[in-house]
């Protein structure tokens, strides 16, 4: 499976890092282009050791995740920019289903639009939000899509009227 896995690897990597982009640049469409439409269901979960469980704090199929992206403009949202750093950490196969599982690092930064004091914080940079994408990729015809991805948070505070997926 040598140069086969060499170029499966590169499709991960490849797709992981475009689908950051596509989601840093709001380009809901593209993010979606990159997903089965069939089978692709992206969730954010976490753990709160307050309570001692796992939260979903949202689950979608493409549908779902469609219509929020459709509604995106209609919200009172914090259009602040949001910058995804992601590092592929680890790739392994399932050759007989014809999927990858990737485990990706990801580091999300918030540029302020505007704040309450806008002549101090507008153009400031801080950290959003830190976790991993834990992603289910299909290898379907030498084309990678996103059959699957949970966004597993170790942040559990995002600031109100932060409706942009992670």
């Amino acid at each position: 499976m040598g140069a086969s896995r060499e170029m499966a690897v590169q499709q991960v990597h490849e797709l992981i890092y475009e689908s950051c982009l596509t989601l840093n640049a709001e380009k809901w469409n593209d993010y979606l282009d990159l997903c089965d439409k069939a089978v692709f269901n992206y969730s954010i979960v976490n753990y709160s050791p307050e309570i001692r469980r796992d939260q979903c704090w949202m689950e979608r199929d493409y549908k779902g995740l469609k219509s929020i992206f459709d509604l995106l403009p209609k919200h009172n949202s914090d259009r602040s920019q949001l910058t995804r750093h992601a590092t592929v950490y680890r790739v392994g196969f399932d050759p007989e289903q014809n999927v990858a599982n990737a485990l990706t690092l990801v580091t999300i930064y918030r540029t302020q639009l505007d704040g309450i004091n806008s002549h101090f914080e507008s153009g400031a940079t801080s950290l959003f939000a830190v976790g991993k994408y834990m992603d289910v990729i299909g290898l379907d015809a030498g084309k990678a899509n996103l059959k699957k991805r949970v966004v597993a948070l170790d942040t559990r505070q995002v600031d109100i009227g932060s409706h942009y997926p992670l």
